[in-house]
């Protein structure tokens, strides 16, 4: 096999190497879309990628402009995951590298290389805090490397896959940090003028959300936080600094400061004094009415966990009085790439309260756009949020997801909410976090993880699989 290119002479083509992709098509508006976008950029910027090609899943869509050639994956209903169109073009287009992009069902079609063939195969695992099946264990241990988004999703891959531990690394997302940037106030409230709902004042505290109404994301969460915010039923402790929430009851649409009636709490309930240290010295909070929480979120998503208007009666807020909703975004109409980072720019903080990421591209956005988050602390995006103290951290109690009996995480809403009332009583602390957050992306810049995912491919087409030490 010809030798790797020098980085140095990326110029010279005939050192470039014919690289198939395998993941979701680059055009759509998801986060795995996007994170395609990025990589494939990076490498036909970094001078690795002579040609690229790309069998496209879910191919429909289209907010971008695709940077190569797209094969979607045929009609026929034994090509619905793509295994078909897969192995056409890779007899078609012999490609020295696969690299497949997705969870593990996604990718392990990457890993049963047709006859003749003598590419290698790069696995880069978007693994949401679950173990992985042995079947589909034994199938990634075919890769010349897998790379997963972290640290934690390494220890997962490691437990169950036959596969030395130096081919297996972690790479975060390519940080777009020339896209997603940091306004300054003034350009902030320039920007709200126009942009903003009318009915919202220029000058409320924005909470955003980005993501898919799905279990694992738990959004009904972010709508009983912004229920407690904006009518303060809940107690300040003096001694312990916690939350103790009054219990809201949909039907008769009171709390429990008012009928005396608990639903959730535990029986023999106080009404005066902390829930969590049982101190006196509490106070009841005043209403943030200033505070708005931004579903940029389909309303007409068919897999929705929860009907968006169910979740505004149960817990008592109103569409465009105390939620607003991105409007345009549906199924079938969404923002294209150019316009994503200017949501970040007019909210406040992404209250991010998934139960459970691979990676958690909206946080990854948001530091990029330099604004703090409130997160759950569990799994992906807990793992670079806390490293770059770029957030505040939320707990929360595990639970198996119902289909799968996947533990995600159901956040404590007492403590989103103490997490939120100090980035509003404290501007400085979300500027602070907002910085941190910046700082810590421009290290895993587009530009450099180019560089990094270069090295990967490199190294890998002079790997000596068989006796699993660098050829030369």
């Amino acid at each position: 096999m010809a030798s790797a290119a020098d980085p140095a002479d990326s110029g010279n083509t005939s050192e470039r190497k014919k690289i198939l992709f395998l993941g979701e098509s680059p055009v759509l508006p998801s986060a795995a879309a996007e994170i395609v976008r990025l990589i494939g950029n990076a490498l036909k910027s970094s001078g690795i990628a002579g040609e690229l090609q790309q069998v496209a899943l879910n191919h429909s869509l289209a907010v971008a402009e695709p940077k190569w050639q797209i094969w979607p994956i045929g009609p026929e209903l034994n090509d619905r995951n793509g295994e078909l169109t897969f192995r056409q073009i890779l007899s078609k287009f012999e490609p020295d590298v696969v690299f497949a992009f997705g969870r593990p069902g996604h990718v392990a079609r990457a890993c049963v290389p047709a006859a003749g063939h003598s590419h290698r195969l790069i696995l880069y695992l978007k693994l949401d805090d679950f173990r992985l099946p042995p079947a589909v264990g034994s199938l990634l241990g075919k890769a010349d490397v897998v790379v997963t988004m972290s640290e934690c999703s390494r220890e997962q891959v490691l437990e169950v896959v036959d596969i030395a531990s130096a081919k297996v690394r972690v790479m975060y997302s390519p940080a777009d940090t020339e896209r997603f940037v940091p306004v300054s106030e003034e350009e902030k409230r320039e920007m709200r003028e126009s942009l903003l709902p009318e009915w919202m004042p220029r000058d409320a505290f924005v909470l955003g959300w980005v993501g898919l109404n799905r279990w694992r994301k738990q959004v009904w969460v972010l709508y009983k936080v912004i229920h407690y915010l904006r009518t303060g039923k809940y107690l300040l402790c003096g001694r312990c600094g916690k939350v103790s929430l009054f219990d809201w009851d949909p039907l008769t649409r009171s709390h429990a400061d008012e009928t005396k009636q608990v639903s959730e709490s535990r029986p023999g309930y106080r009404f005066d004094v902390c829930a969590h240290c049982s101190s006196a010295e509490v106070s009841v909070a005043e209403p943030l009415r200033d505070v708005f929480l931004w579903m940029h979120m389909p309303l007409d998503d068919p897999a929705s966990a929860w009907p968006a208007h169910y979740l505004e009666w149960e817990f008592g807020v109103k569409r465009n009085e105390d939620v607003f909703y991105t409007e345009g975004y549906s199924m079938k109409a969404a923002l294209a790439p150019e316009d994503m980072p200017t949501l970040y720019q007019l909210w406040d903080g992404l209250l991010y309260l998934s139960g459970s990421e691979g990676f958690g591209l909206p946080a990854w956005e948001a530091m990029c756009t330099g604004i703090p988050v409130v997160y759950t602390n569990y799994s992906g995006h807990a793992e670079y949020l806390n490293q770059a103290e770029a957030a505040l951290p939320v707990d929360g109690i595990l639970q198996p997801e119902r289909k799968s009996g996947y533990w995600r995480m159901v956040a404590d809403v007492g403590e989103a909410i103490g997490a939120v009332r100090r980035l509003y009583y404290d501007r400085e602390l979300g500027r602070r976090l907002g910085t941190n957050g910046r700082k810590f992306v421009e290290e895993y810049s587009v530009e450099k993880q180019g560089a990094r995912w270069r090295e990967i491919f490199e190294s890998v087409l002079q790997w000596d699989v068989v006796a699993g030490k660098p050829s030369r």
